[in-house]
């Protein structure tokens, strides 16, 4: 299955927040994205693999509940 690649406006929808705070985002470097031909251009699959990083991870204490 091909990686779906998704231009300023899908990701920010992807992602539920608003396309000025993606260009920051991307421009610090906290979201991975590539510029092709002056565009951005996002993988999905590598924004789920950043959630998939970024997620909490439990304690054994909440766990052990």
């Amino acid at each position: 299955m091909a990686d779906e690649i998704m231009d300023i406006r899908t990701a920010a929808q992807y992602l539920q927040i608003k396309e000025r705070t993606l260009y920051r985002l991307v421009g610090e470097g906290e979201i991975p994205g590539i510029k092709v031909g002056g565009q951005w251009r996002f993988s999905k699959k590598c924004l789920e693999e950043m959630f998939l990083r970024h997620t909490p991870k439990k304690s054994k204490k909440e766990t052990s509940q």
